[in-house]
């Protein structure tokens, strides 16, 4: 029963849309239609990034990067600039959780080490806010943002352009914060000897070259997926275990729930009436992600949402994914480590991150609203 109980706790956003998918279910009885409520291409560049990545990650490319970088610094408040940057930039080209669970292990590591734990809480927020901001920027870099590239069949310089705003006034805000509260104190340096470990790293890295092309729309998903496969299977099969099935099956889940919101009319008409305007779309994206997390959200208003205003949905999940700490399903990885290290901290880290966070989210969204001309 405990199991049990700690099972559903640790995966309960799945829990949650298997069930809205399930008594949904009853509303609009199963049939051939259900098929076309699936986007198999986003499943498919979930799959093909979450091997690439878990092979890098067993390679250890991210610690190299990261470790190469920061062993040129000798003062804690240059080497918390550049932890924090190498988090904003690898989030860009693979998903914020993943680049969080690489990199926070990584941080507190260092703080260790150099003897400058008692700024290791700011920093791993700081990093926790450049993995949401950094990731924002690229199709591959958040969930949401792979589900909504696809689902709106958006150009990928307009997908650019359009989330350019928040990650170039992230990148600000994240530098200046980062040179005012953590001071410049001398410390050791860091002295491991970083090394990749694996010699399948063009493997991986095929595979992850092979997701982008699928982004890009260079290649077919299905091509994607079949080579994806292959290569898997007969280089590091293992790799097939790391792959967080549970995300792919919430995403199905949502599917299925939204799909059949989707064919309700009347609930239908009463949410598309509301998110007539790109004002109520980015803050329904925004504050929608504060209680179900930015993902779900995306699947969730894009039923409902006119294509016209993929832009102000896109920018409000991903804005979203500040403030709580299940706005983003990233930052809660980033507690878990914080609490493990930390127990009595927990306080401390929840009304800092919250704090920053507001100031994030008012800034941004301010520099949104005025290069989006929404009012």
């Amino acid at each position: 029963m405990h199991r049990l109980l700690a099972y559903l706790w640790k995966d309960k956003v799945f829990i949650i849309a298997f069930f809205l998918a399930l008594i949904s279910c009853f509303i609009v009885h199963p049939s051939i239609a259900y098929l076309s409520y699936i986007n198999y291409k986003v499943l498919i560049i979930m799959f093909t990034l979450m091997i690439a990545v878990a092979g890098l990650y067993e390679a250890n490319v991210f610690s190299f990067i990261a470790i190469k970088l920061v062993s040129r610094f000798y003062s804690i408040k240059w080497i918390a600039l550049v932890i924090v940057l190498a988090t904003f930039f690898l989030g860009m080209w693979v998903t914020n959780d993943a680049v969080l669970l690489t990199l926070v292990p990584f941080t507190l590591f260092v703080t260790k080490q150099t003897q400058q734990e008692k700024y290791a809480l700011t920093i791993v927020i700081l990093q926790t806010l450049a993995a949401n901001l950094g990731s924002a920027l690229t199709p591959m870099g958040d969930p949401q943002n792979i589900y909504l590239y696809a689902y709106y069949n958006i150009p990928f310089a307009s997908f650019i352009g359009a989330m350019l705003p928040i990650t170039i006034t992230g990148l600000i805000l994240l530098t200046i914060v980062t040179l005012v509260l953590i001071p410049s104190i001398p410390c050791h340096t860091v002295t491991v000897s970083p090394k990749i470990s694996s010699k399948k790293i063009y493997i991986y890295l095929l595979i992850f070259i092979n997701a982008l092309l699928a982004v890009l729309r260079i290649v077919p998903e299905w091509y994607t997926f079949g080579i994806t496969v292959f290569l898997t299977v007969i280089f590091s099969a293992h790799l097939l275990k790391k792959v967080d099935y549970t995300l792919l099956l919430t995403f199905f889940s949502f599917f299925i729930f939204t799909g059949n919101l989707g064919q309700i009319t009347v609930i239908k008409e009463l949410v598309s009436s509301y998110l007539e305007n790109p004002v109520s779309v980015y803050f329904s994206g925004l504050f929608t992600s504060q209680f179900i997390s930015n993902v779900p959200s995306a699947v969730l208003l894009s039923t409902f949402t006119d294509t016209s205003y993929w832009k102000p949905l896109l920018q409000g999940v991903n804005v979203g994914s500040m403030g709580t700490l299940i706005a983003s399903l990233a930052s809660l990885i980033t507690f878990k480590f914080v609490i493990k290290d930390f127990p009595d901290q927990g306080k401390t880290y929840v009304r800092t991150y919250t704090l920053l966070c507001i100031i994030f989210v008012l800034i941004i969204t301010g520099v949104v609203f005025i290069f989006s001309n929404y009012i």
